[in-house]
Parts: C-alpha cells; sequence; structure tokens
C-alpha cells in the first residue's frame, strides 16, 4: 500500500483504496485536509474583505440610484460584472405579534391567515398586505440586512470563454 500517499492524490483514488489505508495515515489527511480548508476559507474571507471594500461604495450608490436598497444588483468594471446581494433579514417581535394576534382573533379573524404559529411573517405576505393591515404590524418589524456577497463573471462576448 502507498503510504506516500498526500491529500493532493486523494480525489483521483478509490473510495475503497482511502478506506483501507492505515488510521495514522488516515488521521494525518485529516488533519491536512482540514488545515488546508481552514486555510481556504481564511483566503476567501480575505477576498471577500477586499472585493467588499472595493465595491461596496459603489455598491451603495448603484444601490440608492436604483431605489434598491436589498437583494441583486449589477454593475461592470471593464470587461466583468459585479453581482452583489444584499439579502433581507426581517425580524418580527415576538411579544407585540403575540398582542396583535391576540386581537386579531377578538375581531373576529383567523391570525394563521397572516402569522404564522411561531409568531414569524413572511417577507412575501407582508408585501402583499393592504398598507394598513401593514401599519397595523409595523411596530413588531425591524429590517436587517445580511452580509453582502460579491460574484465576479466575465460575461460572454467580453473576452470570455
Amino acid at each position: 500500500m502507498n503510504t506516500t500517499l498526500t491529500i493532493h492524490d486523494l480525489p483521483e483514488q478509490p473510495t475503497a483504496h482511502v478506506a483501507a489505508l492505515g488510521i495514522e495515515l488516515l488521521a494525518d489527511l485529516l488533519q491536512q485536509a482540514e488545515a488546508h480548508l481552514n486555510r481556504a476559507k481564511t483566503i476567501k474571507a480575505s477576498l471577500d474583505e477586499a472585493i467588499a471594500h472595493r465595491y461596496g461604495d459603489r455598491a451603495a450608490l448603484v444601490r440608492n440610484e436604483n431605489n434598491k436598497p436589498t437583494g441583486i444588483i449589477r454593475f461592470d468594471d471593464g470587461p466583468f460584472v459585479v453581482i452583489t446581494d444584499l439579502p433581507k433579514k426581517p425580524e418580527w417581535d415576538q411579544e407585540k405579534l403575540a398582542k396583535l394576534v391576540g386581537q386579531i382573533q377578538t375581531e373576529g379573524d383567523n391570525p394563521a391567515d397572516y402569522v404564522e404559529v411561531s409568531y414569524r411573517v413572511l417577507e412575501s405576505r407582508y408585501n402583499a398586505w393592504p398598507t394598513s393591515l401593514r401599519k397595523f404590524f409595523e411596530a413588531a418589524r425591524t429590517l436587517k440586512v445580511g452580509k453582502p456577497t460579491f460574484k465576479i463573471e466575465r460575461p460572454a462576448g467580453r473576452g470570455g470563454r
């Protein structure tokens, strides 16, 4: 059996062959793989931070110009398209929602038509409500956004493959 196997050799090895390796070698390979994975995550986080630093102000400007505070936007940088997503993360005050659900029940309506049992309100439902109903629930809602993500693509026709 090959005891000089490295983690770089693993993708080409049959699973049964790797499974038959000695426990010491398996443990060593697993430790190497975890170290590489941690290093790759650190590198990826560093690149994500640098890209956010580079494009954050421009993305904010494009969002403002397009009146799109959340979601996916795109803008060009030379032959590339920068795609950034700022996801919505609404949070609902559970105590306030419970009181509102009680009021809805008192008025004879079914709260399940508007909210889930866990006192979450789906953003799509909230957006579909009439303004009067949204205003009724506004005090229980806080809209937070997630961490922005960026991708860089070379579209076909701009020197891409």
